[in-house]
């Protein structure tokens, strides 16, 4: 199948190119790392935190209640340290910790949960012999610092044993790019990785190996390009514990109990089978998962690890397998109302294609290199279908590319269409979305059969079980949406933090789902106390929403766990979606940044805001073209005389709406400036904020860029009259 393949990096080049430098909030709290980044659950450990602008930090945040926190060093000096108690209770995963102190929030990091012995790594252990000893069952936690260090550690196993070596880094936030070699008590050199060849995985190697004899094996571990650094931290896990590498069917319908079969090593009541991975055999075992019904889980995203952007407009669950070994890693089960299939081999070829239903939903697996799947199915003419491949979004390192053939009665059928990467990013740099998954909403041509051909793009020299995928395919999808909601800042690690008497954004993204061009009206719920937020309108088309949170003057300091909640009316239905939250993992230099999902969105409230801007025009309605005249209002700290500059750059405003720069200058207190929309803005109703930027004082004669937003303006568009 032939390919034309995008560049990534040049897309993003281009987005670099078109968009205005960001000017930044006072800065807040930047949590870089805390240490040991985990814990056994029903205990308690000690933890450090390192960062910067964490001056007085006393709380942290997690976002499970069962994990909880005691500063145990002096507030007034740095580094911060706490006790941390982790519930027996609390299942096993990964789960978002905050720091709160001076300056506000803190970003979020990750603090994986086990159900394992936990050590810590001792230096000097750079050299074989002055390895670690650890025993079998248990994670490490270390840190490769400073650049070119190498961690040795030691273990004790028997003949016969099936070990599992594994690296957590990179799904916990860490710069580390890690590799593995493993040696027996000879020297002799017996496995080796540097990644595990899963899409999330990439940078966190995975050795498994059958012992061979009694005695001891030596583990060399290290940063592959031989970086270190204190976020270079990691937790290692050496164990004969039950690891998940798939699981079918990828889906399950809400309400329902599902048995789902599971494949992996070291598997509790694990039966073999001739799968392998990588010439490693896996093991099979069948679950019934009860799969939830409730509205609000199954538009959702109950996991415990690591999601990253592409696949934050799937809902699902997560599920593991556990035994007297351990808990295993969980795998992600796709909510969905299409009946679920499995691929019936062979359908490599369209002789042997599989005649599928429409809807339904489809696991299947490129299992060897050259390996394709066909699917037929019948259409009528002018009819949609959502043709959706899933792989990189359920975890699969599986890059599918997708043909449409008519059956015209020809061996092979007329190739009507292809498909390759969905190229949809709906968070330019801060949140980029782009998939090499496939989702598309096609229209027959004619009343006939069509069969869809898949196929990985590297089938060449690529292939095995592990190179998952999941077709989906419904008739006339409902219209839907999902939200995301992140701070502000494009390329930098950020948190949201609100000042008293002034305001801050809060950037909500939108995945448009199915044709759906609704309006999506956008409210925040449970926010601290003295803090309100008008609910804004996202119009029809658009893919992001600036809401605002405005502080009192005499709010309490204090921060909260919000809810950002979009509502949309579609036909006679009304859908109810919380967003979710996104973050920057390490900042970039105008570059997408590396970001993922967050179990919570939390915003902070502290002392006086420097400045203040207000729109005197909130609500008004105009036909297409005509102007809209705004006065905006300046109020300043006595310290902040400087000007005040007004723009509409920085976000994304409603189509045709183009906002001229202005200056309120030192001495004024206010401006007006006329927001121009065109003949073409579309109908509807929309919101929209005026940016306001100045030079704030900081320490001495120094100032910082900032910029603030104004109240949001709704305005509701009429078509021009005809003339």
């Amino acid at each position: 199948m032939k390919r034309f393949i995008q560049s990534a990096v040049a897309i993003c080049g281009l987005l670099a190119s078109i968009l205005t430098a960001h000017a930044q909030e006072i800065p807040v709290p930047e949590l870089q790392h805390i240490l040991p980044c985990g814990a056994k659950r029903g205990t308690t450990v000690e933890v450090e935190l390192n960062g910067s602008r964490l001056d007085e930090t006393k709380k942290l945040y997690f976002s499970n209640p069962g994990i909880t926190a005691e500063l145990i060093s002096d507030p007034a000096k740095l580094p911060a340290r706490f006790k941390v108690t982790v519930a027996a209770n609390v299942p096993v995963g990964v789960y978002d910790v905050r720091s709160a102190g001076k300056m506000g929030v803190s970003n979020p990091r990750a603090f994986d949960v086990s159900d394992c012995a936990e050590v810590m790594e001792k230096e000097p252990n750079n050299t074989r012999d002055k390895a670690n000893r650890v025993p079998l069952n248990c994670i490490i936690n270390g840190t490769v610092s400073p650049a070119e260090d190498i961690d040795w550690f030691v273990f004790e196993a028997k003949r016969g044993q099936r070990v599992l070596i594994e690296s957590l880094a990179w799904r916990l936030d860490s710069r580390l790019d890690g590799t593995l070699v493993l040696f027996n008590s000879a020297g002799k050199e017996i496995a080796s990785n540097q990644d595990a060849n899963i899409r999330d995985q990439k940078r966190d190697p995975f050795i498994d190996f059958d012992v061979p004899e009694d005695g001891d094996y030596y583990v060399r571990f290290t940063d592959f390009m031989y970086n270190g650094g204190e976020d270079c931290f990691y937790r290692l896990k050496i164990s004969t514990g039950p690891y998940l590498d798939f699981i079918t069917p990828s889906g399950a319908k809400p309400g329902t109990t599902a048995d789902i079969t599971f494949y992996g090593r070291n598997l509790p009541g694990g039966e073999k089978t001739d799968v392998q991975v990588n010439g490693r055999p896996l093991e099979k075992v069948v679950r019934k998962i009860e799969v939830p019904s409730d509205s609000q889980k199954v538009t959702g995203l109950q996991v415990n690890e690591l999601v990253r952007p592409p696949s934050s407009r799937l809902d699902g669950m997560e599920v593991r397998v556990s035994g007297d070994t351990g808990t295993s890693n969980a795998r992600m089960l796709v909510y969905s109302d299409s009946p679920e299939l499995l691929q019936q081999r062979p359908n490599d070829s369209i002789e042997h294609t599989q005649h599928i239903p429409v809807p339904c939903a489809v696991t299947g697996a490129f299992n060897a290199p050259k390996d394709a799947g066909y699917y037929t199915f019948s259409a009528k003419k002018g009819e949609k279908y959502l043709i959706d491949v899933a792989s990189e979004r359920i975890n699969s390192p599986a890059d599918p590319d997708l043909e449409i053939y008519e059956n015209d009665g020809k061996p092979e059928g007329k190739l009507i269409n292809s498909y390759q990467d969905t190229g949809e990013n709906i968070g330019q740099l801060r949140f980029p979305t782009m998939t090499r998954d496939i989702v598309y909403l096609w229209t027959a041509p004619k009343d006939a059969d069509f069969t869809l051909r898949l196929e990985h793009v590297y089938s060449q020299v690529q292939g095995g079980p592990q190179y998952q995928y999941r077709l989906e395919i419904k008739k006339d999808p409902a219209p839907d949406f999902r939200l995301v909601c992140t701070p502000t800042h494009d390329i930098h690690i950020d948190s949201s933090c609100v000042y008293q008497g002034g305001r801050q954004r809060l950037d909500v993204l939108v995945w448009r789902m199915n044709d759906n061009d609704a309006p999506i009206e956008v409210e925040a719920q449970n926010l601290p106390p003295g803090v309100t937020a008008d609910p804004i309108v996202i119009g029809p088309g658009v893919k992001w929403g600036t809401l605002v949170v405005n502080a009192a003057p005499d709010a309490p300091i204090g921060e909260a766990e919000i809810k950002i909640v979009g509502t949309c009316q579609v036909g006679s239905e009304k859908l109810v979606r919380e967003a979710r939250g996104g973050t920057i993992v390490w900042n970039t230099v105008n570059t997408p940044a590396i970001c993922r999902i967050t179990k919570s969105i939390m915003l902070a409230v502290r002392e006086t805001t420097p400045f203040a801007v207000t729109a005197s025009t909130t609500d008004t309605a105009i036909k297409a073209g005509d102007p809209i005249k705004v006065k905006v209002t300046a109020a300043r700290r006595a310290d902040m005389p400087s000007a005040i500059q007004l723009t509409g750059t920085g976000y994304d405003l409603p189509p045709g709406l183009t906002i001229p720069t202005t200056t309120i200058n030192p001495g004024q207190t206010e401006a007006t400036l006329t927001v121009a929309t065109t003949d073409k803005t579309k109908e509807g109703t929309y919101s929209f904020i005026i940016n306001a930027e100045s030079q704030v004082p900081t320490s001495g004669d120094k100032k910082m860029r900032v910029i603030y937003p104004s109240n949001p303006i709704k305005i509701t568009v009429a078509a021009k009259p005809a003339k």
